[in-house]
């Protein structure tokens, strides 16, 4: 790649991946990332919490069973988001500066095109898609009514607009990119009541996703704008002219955003299994897991935020040969993280009945969903650390390792468990399925990364090489 015609570098970029102190570099990235996954979080809430206000476990199931085809987004997002932001932190850590415009467009207009097939093919087959899902008589239309605004109509904005916060968030601007997100998300909050409720439109679950549309809309525009704003000043870059078929470009991209993809669609894959072995027991069974998921969220969306927060900055320094600063940087975040999940998971396993009745006052279903977040809190801290290797892996190129995790993480630990665990425990033994999974990892996690910051898996000299 050539480094001809290319500006310098913002120097406060550099400061930040080079210079600055690592708890306040770390901050700097990780604060914002967090903040703006707490108000996904909320955003996600919203939607239960609103719907729950109806106080009907059908119109709460059709959210939950809806949710594996908005998880399946990720897949596109990991794919091109965060494959392309690796690819462009890793080309600036190299000051490859016109590799990162080409990164960035490519992965731009990828995502768009991938985001139209998937609205097309759930449009053409959402018959089989609702079979998939465990719908039932009683759930398949209200669960269609709210996949049409969400997916059909909202693929594309709610795609796109996390795809663009990750390239911006690629070249040190956590904050900006965190904006865009918490600015839809908050909108979100804000047109749930008005369209959920009877004092509003009344349209229970529809109008849930008639609400994330238009927020994920207004977030697409915000970064639109702030890239327009910015032109000249940025180095991602969604002009066409700057598309590229080089084949590095995919191969780096690929290198990490195939394993990321599939490792989503493997999430979907053991959350299509648990609603339909849920569903079997009956709708306030399916509201209770999907209550208990949406609570179960927040420290996961934390820990999900802070890995991805330091990701640049460990790519930019693994790139640039600095394994020191990088294993600081990790070293220091793992403390903070896990240190605040053990907290978390205190509160939420003590706390569970509580955090359930808050969503809804059905009796049954805050019999389930307590005993379904007990569960599920117990491997927040495994979690945590398997969320902060998967980031190191894929902010240093390392596909392979993220793809083995994946494979480890569903094929060959979670969904069997789901399984086992259904047959042993029937309902409630689902909930413990993924500790079961995540302390397994947890374990391989702390290896892996002894074995990266000991300069066994040396930067190479191709910056998309896996």
């Amino acid at each position: 790649m050539s480094n001809t015609n290319t500006p310098s570098i913002d120097e406060q970029k550099t400061e930040l991946f080079e210079r600055m102190p690592i708890p306040q570099a770390v901050m700097k990235m990780a604060i914002p990332t967090v903040l703006s996954s707490l108000v996904m979080v909320i955003y996600n809430l919203a939607d239960t919490y609103f719907v729950g206000m109806l106080n009907d476990p059908v119109e709460n199931a059709a959210v939950t069973l809806a949710a594996p085809v908005l998880l399946a987004f990720n897949a596109i997002i990991n794919l091109f988001g965060v494959g392309g932001s690796s690819l462009m932190s890793r080309y600036l850590g190299k000051k490859e500066y016109a590799a990162v415009r080409k990164s960035s467009a490519v992965s731009f207009y990828c995502a768009l095109g991938f985001s139209i097939l998937f609205s097309l093919a759930a449009g053409i087959f959402h018959t089989q898609l609702l079979g998939i899902l465990g719908t039932t008589s009683d759930t398949a239309a209200v669960t269609w009514q709210y996949l049409r605004w969400t997916t059909l109509c909202g693929a594309v904005p709610a795609i796109l607009n996390v795809v663009l916060a990750n390239l911006v968030r690629s070249e040190g601007s956590s904050l900006q990119a965190s904006i865009g997100t918490m600015s839809g998300c908050l909108l979100n909050i804000l047109l749930d009541p008005l369209f959920i409720l009877p004092f509003g439109l009344g349209m229970g679950a529809a109008g849930a996703g008639l609400a994330t549309f238009l927020s994920n809309c207004v977030a697409c525009i915000y970064f639109f704008v702030l890239l327009w704003i910015r032109r000249g000043k940025t180095m991602v870059c969604v002009n066409p002219r700057n598309f590229s078929f080089d084949p590095e470009i995919f191969k780096g991209i690929g290198a990490v955003g195939i394993p990321a993809a599939i490792q989503n669609l493997l999430n979907v894959t053991s959350m299509t299994v648990l609603n339909n072995f849920t569903a079997s027991y009956g709708s306030n069974a399916v509201a209770a897991m999907g209550i208990s998921q949406k609570i179960n969220m927040i420290p996961m969306y934390i820990s999900m935020g802070i890995s991805q927060g330091i990701m640049p900055l460990v790519g930019y320094n693994f790139a640039s040969g600095n394994r020191s600063r990088m294993k600081k940087a990790v070293t220091f975040t793992a403390k903070i993280s896990v240190t605040f999940i053990l907290a978390m998971t205190a509160v939420y396993y003590f706390g569970a009945e509580g955090l359930i009745r808050l969503f809804m006052k059905n009796e049954d279903v805050i019999a389930y969903g307590s005993r379904f977040l007990h569960g599920m809190c117990l491997g927040l801290v495994f979690l945590n650390v398997d969320f902060l290797a998967v980031g190191v892996f894929q902010a240093c190129g390392m596909g392979t390792k993220s793809l083995i995790f994946a494979i480890l993480r569903k094929i060959v630990l979670e969904i069997p468990a789901l399984f086992l665990l259904n047959r042993l425990w029937p309902l409630y033994g689902l909930a413990y399925a993924q500790t079961c999974a995540e302390f397994v990892l947890a374990i391989a996690a702390i290896l892996l990364l002894r074995g990266i910051f000991r300069g066994e898996n040396h930067p190479r000299a191709n910056a998309g090489s896996n």
